[in-house]
């Protein structure tokens, strides 16, 4: 009787051991991801910086600077909502087509009824592009790869149809004054993606339904058995990224001073880039809008560096192509390492 009672607390030691064992475990890998999603985009930032310094004339001058946060800036507000959608484990290639129409319907209305009521109306076609997103994915349970690359093609199409594919001049001052407007000498787009990124921040570390993101995006099943509406979060993500797209949309329409309808092609493969590069996972369950913003950043600097140094732009599209492999890759090294640690095969 006493040996099967020394048997049992020996059971249960051993138990408690494992059990200590696997939480440490656990912590230190959540340590460790976290340390690579802040390095992911820290280093290369810093060496960027440190390369266009040393290595590009005119890099520091103030134009390159303000071109470069404004750039930076416009591609920032579009990644803040593919943040969302990716930290949902999904995504949107429609961003650059919502963009275009966006732009276009915002210019075209600018010039017929005013600065106010041509960005409104750009923000609601905005919506509407967001809202057919996201009941085609919620709704008609398509995959959102293929729902976003059909619906690529059909706002694209929706853009040039629009313009008849001439461009659409914008004669309106006040509006071109928009994205070249500054305070203080910081530019008006800078500052409104670090205040539109403080908002995507807020929701999605501090709010209920930030947290209901992230278990979705973590366990859209164990999300479900919780009571969460994973349907409605996708619709309201899906829109909100259309309305960040549209936002940028209009500050680059701002900016260029005419728009067209292949405006932003290709944007779409920048916006997955700048934010898997962030810190937040293809697989879902996280997002770093802080690391999305600098990585914006980053793919600014470099544009700007090879505009500076005379590189053909074919070599931009090679640029971007290894920094997304890079981002890629840096995404599975986290998760590999998280999973090493949870199976016990590194300490």
């Amino acid at each position: 009787m006493t040996e099967t009672q020394d048997s049992a607390v020996d059971a249960v030691t051993v138990a408690d051991q494992e059990r200590d064992a696997s939480a440490v475990r656990a912590d230190r890998a959540a340590k460790r991801q976290g340390l690579l999603q802040k390095l992911g985009i820290v280093i290369p930032f810093v060496v960027v910086l440190a390369a266009g310094i040393l290595l590009v004339p005119n890099f520091l001058t103030g134009s390159n600077i303000t071109n470069m946060l404004v750039n930076g800036a416009i591609l920032a507000i579009t990644a803040y909502g593919m943040t969302m959608v990716i930290a949902l484990r999904g995504i949107d290639l429609s961003v650059g087509s919502t963009q275009a129409v966006v732009a276009c319907v915002a210019a075209a209305s600018v010039n017929a009824w005013g600065l106010a009521p041509g960005i409104l109306a750009g923000l609601l076609a905005a919506l509407a592009l967001g809202l057919l997103n996201g009941i085609v994915v919620t709704t008609f349970r398509v995959p959102s790869f293929i729902a976003t690359l059909s619906t690529m093609s059909v706002f694209r199409g929706l853009a040039l149809l629009f313009t008849g594919g001439a461009p659409i001049m914008i004669a309106d001052a006040s509006f071109r004054s928009v994205a070249t407007a500054s305070v203080g000498g910081v530019p008006v787009p800078f500052i409104l993606a670090v205040v539109i990124g403080a908002g995507f921040w807020f929701v999605l570390d501090r709010m209920r339904f930030g947290k209901h993101m992230v278990a979705v995006g973590g366990s859209p099943e164990s999300a479900t058995d919780s009571g969460i509406n994973v349907q409605r979060i996708n619709l309201i993500a899906y829109v909100v990224a259309a309305l960040a797209a549209g936002v940028a949309g209009i500050l680059l329409a701002s900016q260029l001073g005419s728009v067209n309808g292949s405006l932003s092609t290709g944007l779409e493969l920048q916006a997955i880039a700048v934010v898997v590069l962030g810190g937040t996972s293809m697989a879902g369950g996280r997002g770093n809008v802080i690391g999305t913003f600098l990585a914006a950043l980053l793919l600014a600097m470099i544009n700007s560096g090879l505009n500076l140094l005379n590189v053909a732009s074919f070599y931009q599209y090679v640029a971007l192509g290894v920094l997304l492999v890079f981002a890629l890759s840096l995404d599975s090294a986290q998760r590999a390492a998280v999973r090493r640690v949870f199976e016990g095969k590194a300490s």
